[in-house]
């Protein structure tokens, strides 16, 4: 990208889009070329989108062409965009990502909006969030569910410190603390909650091969995978949630596409009620919700 064809043209941003775009297709590590390149070059150049194509024909110089070059590399290596850019769009907030934490997907939007709709009758929820990662779940829950108390665990203090710094930028008050939900200690918390939700590892580990590089090579693996057939976590759930819930408190959880009976049945064998799968928006088995109607094991 040194100079443009024949030597003379200038570099305007639609000729560095339109080269950069055959540039990550034929890397072969992205399915939305265009849009990756149009998310780096906005973000090397600190502008939106929409102003790409409002200053279409502005001429780049070297200097401003070298810090989206560097992010083209990158991205050509598989690095997700989310972690060169170090933001992603959730519930229409802004996260701070990195190598710590998972990516927030837009499937995980219909969990939230499946823990809003469960609430939408209580004014003051106390909700549990487990594996909070980024904090993309508690955070948004927090910030859209006003007089909501969330509390968030994660086993991992990179991640949890990921998550407080994206609820300072945020504002929303939510208390975080290190706990691994796969102890053989007993779940100790005072609180009782109104809702438990969590998105958990849940990949097989025979599935890894199917996981693109910008996954597989990326990703904190430990938030990725559940040894031996991805259900672990489920059944720790299952088992340990009522714990922690008031009689007729709610679990809502994330789930792998195929999973959804396999699921339902260890929550089911563990005495759950009224549970229920809900779709994504492309009409894949995604959240199961189950409520705990007994007085906790």
């Amino acid at each position: 990208m040194s100079t443009a064809a024949g030597g003379d043209s200038l570099w305007t941003i639609g000729r560095v889009l339109t080269w950069s775009t055959t540039y990550l297709k034929d890397s072969g590590q992205t399915e939305s070329p265009r849009l990756d390149a149009e998310v780096l070059l906005a973000h090397s150049l600190g502008l939106s989108r929409i102003q790409l194509y409002t200053e279409f024909d502005k001429p780049l110089s070297s200097e401003e062409r070298e810090p989206f070059k560097s992010s083209l590399k990158r991205r050509c290596q598989g690095e997700p965009v989310a972690y060169i850019t170090g933001v992603k769009e959730f519930m229409g907030y802004a996260f701070n990502v990195g190598p710590a934490v998972l990516i927030p997907r837009p499937d995980t939007e219909v969990l939230v909006e499946t823990v809003l709709s469960l609430l939408q009758n209580h004014e003051a929820p106390t909700i549990l969030d487990i594996g909070t990662g980024s904090g993309c779940i508690a955070l948004s829950l927090a910030l859209k569910k006003i007089g909501a108390q969330v509390t968030a665990w994660d086993i991992d203090d990179q991640a949890l410190a990921v998550a407080a710094t994206n609820a300072n930028k945020l504002g929303a008050e939510v208390s975080f603390c290190q706990f691994d939900a796969l102890s053989d200690d007993p779940w100790q918390e005072s609180q009782q909650f109104d809702l438990l939700v969590s998105n958990p590892p849940y990949i097989r580990p025979d599935e890894r091969e199917a996981l693109p590089n910008s996954v597989l090579g990326f990703e904190p693996l430990h938030a990725l995978f559940a040894a031996p057939d991805g259900l672990l976590f489920y059944r720790r759930l299952a088992a340990m949630a009522p714990t922690v819930l008031r009689p007729g408190g709610h679990l809502a959880v994330e789930i792998g596409y195929a999973q959804a009976a396999a699921v339902m049945a260890i929550l089911a064998e563990a005495g759950w009620s009224q549970i229920t799968c809900v779709r994504d928006w492309e009409r894949r088995d995604r959240v199961i919700h189950a409520q705990w109607s007994g007085v906790g094991p």
